[in-house]
């Protein structure tokens, strides 16, 4: 089976929330939910609902972990079933069967951490979470819970500490009702460390100076959070980051656990996984329904046959779900998306999680995550595709990423897609350089797969950026450039 040969993703910090239900060992099936195309989008941040002075709340994360927190006595720190809990999770998208593994595990009897068989789904914007506690086989009506969504607005939302380790959890979470929860684990996970833990308090902001200050009533991460003295001002820049300056130090936290739905605007544009210097992996999603995946992993001297591109046509179903529709042009192997599986997609800022069922279980598991960050779209940053009609090719684009390389494509009008046209079907990914005047200078080639015909047959070549609109100018007389033998070609920003 096609799957990608990607870098998977790890752990990483995350934010939280969220509990209900008895950790009772058992293993009795549960009824399942009757709906025939459920809705098991369970991303986001959420609190249960009619619990009063207490706190229940729960993040479901796009990269397949989540966190849980629950104090049912308010005021009483000893309370042995208040805590954190903090783990990955999967979840089967035709019966809503939720799977969890523990990390970290502070918070008694309560939680996801029990053995029971659990069903979530989301029904009219609320999460249902449905345990069968007495393990009867049914669900009964005091065994399904239901809760609310934090939607983000300002500080409001669930936020994790963007300078972390990946096996480390810090974050902190404001509600609605003026309470907060901060959350830390280190990479030890050691449930004696009193540091490792849950704060649960009170907030408030000062409108003019942005001042933020804080009363706790449950505090089980001694000497983390926000319960030491000090003076603390918060603020959100671009409804994306949070940052809270104290004292003399400034620390920046990222939106997470956002339920969102996928639309083709949200995704238009270039992606790119952290690799290594000499490995490209991006998805770019284009304005014409179309998606192009480049693949170059692995260093120069042991490159396999699954490098290269691959071109085709998607589309987005319920629930996030990815769908390829059709495969165009395909030259790297068993890589890339051509497999008939399960994907999903999540994009929380910056970030977009493609989760892809290798192992054809309708499950999305943690290590089926992979993780891609939107490349910059300014200047000539960006996924550029020719306009229609100004070349014979089917598909033309430029890549330029912001480490001062760019790789260009082209695809040829007809089928076999045979030698014959300069350049040939295929890729080239090359450093460059591009002066204030626009002169376009090729460096280092670090992959083609076209056989050695790319744009270095080009005497010089310019580019110009208006906007939305890059002009590609290739002079192709070898002695001289002159004025009428240049080549223009016009792309539109994607």
């Amino acid at each position: 089976m096609k799957s990608f040969k990607l870098a998977l993703l790890t752990i990483t910090t995350a934010l939280f929330l969220q509990g209900c239900g008895d950790d009772n060992d058992g293993s009795s099936p549960t009824s399942q939910p009757d709906q025939s195309d459920i809705d098991t989008n369970i991303v986001g941040f959420w609190s249960e609902d009619g619990i009063n002075d207490n706190l229940s709340a729960i993040s479901f994360m796009s990269d397949g972990t989540y966190v849980q927190v629950q104090v049912n006595n308010e005021s009483l720190v000893e309370d042995p079933d208040g805590g954190l809990e903090w783990g990955t999770y999967s979840i089967d998208k035709k019966t809503g069967k939720l799977t969890t593994t523990q990390l970290f595990d502070k918070n008694g009897d309560m939680g996801l951490s029990g053995g029971l068989n659990y069903v979530a789904h989301v029904v009219n914007g609320k999460l249902i979470l449905e345990v069968d506690e007495n393990e009867n086989g049914t669900i009964d009506s005091n065994e399904q819970f239901a809760f609310s969504e934090i939607k983000s607005n300002g500080i409001i939302g669930s936020w994790s500490l963007d300078d972390t380790d990946d096996d480390e959890l810090i974050g902190v979470a404001f509600l609605d009702d003026s309470t907060y929860v901060h959350v830390q684990v280190d990479a030890d996970l050691s449930t004696t460390n009193p540091e490792n833990g849950l704060e649960w308090g009170t907030y408030a902001i000062n409108p003019s100076t942005n001042q933020l200050t804080t009363d706790q009533i449950f505090d089980s991460n001694s000497g983390k959070g926000l319960s030491e003295p000090a003076t603390r001002y918060a603020s959100v820049t671009n409804d994306e980051q949070l940052i809270l300056d104290v004292d003399d130090d400034s620390f920046t936290f990222l939106r997470s656990a956002v339920r969102s739905e996928i639309d083709p605007q949200m995704l238009s544009g270039l992606w790119r996984m952290a690799q290594g210097n000499e490995e490209l992996v991006t998805l770019s999603f284009l304005d014409d329904g179309t998606y192009v995946q480049t693949q170059v992993t692995g260093p120069t001297s042991s490159r396999g046959e699954n490098n290269g591109i691959e071109w085709g046509k998607y589309s987005l179903k319920a629930n996030n779900e990815l769908k390829i529709d059709e495969v165009v042009y395909d030259d790297n192997g068993t890589s890339g998306l051509s497999d008939d599986v399960f994907r999903t997609l999540q994009i929380s800022g910056n970030t977009l999680t493609l989760g892809v069922d290798e192992n054809d279980n309708d499950v999305i598991e943690s290590d089926e995550l992979y993780m891609f960050s939107k490349a910059k779209s300014e200047n000539e940053l960006g996924i550029w595709k020719a306009r229609v009609g100004e070349l014979d090719d089917e598909l033309v684009i430029f890549g330029f990423l912001g480490d001062q390389t760019f790789f260009h494509i082209e695809v040829d009008q007809e089928l076999p897609y045979e030698y014959g046209t300069v350049p040939l079907a295929g890729m080239d990914w090359n450093t460059y350089t591009l002066s204030n005047n626009g002169l376009f200078t090729l460096g280092q080639s670090l992959y083609s797969s076209t056989g050695g015909d790319d744009l270095s047959f080009y005497y010089q070549m310019n580019i110009k950026v208006e906007g939305d609109k890059l002009t590609f100018i290739g002079y192709e007389d070898q002695d001289e450039v002159q004025n009428n033998d240049g080549e223009d070609v016009i792309f539109d920003r994607q």
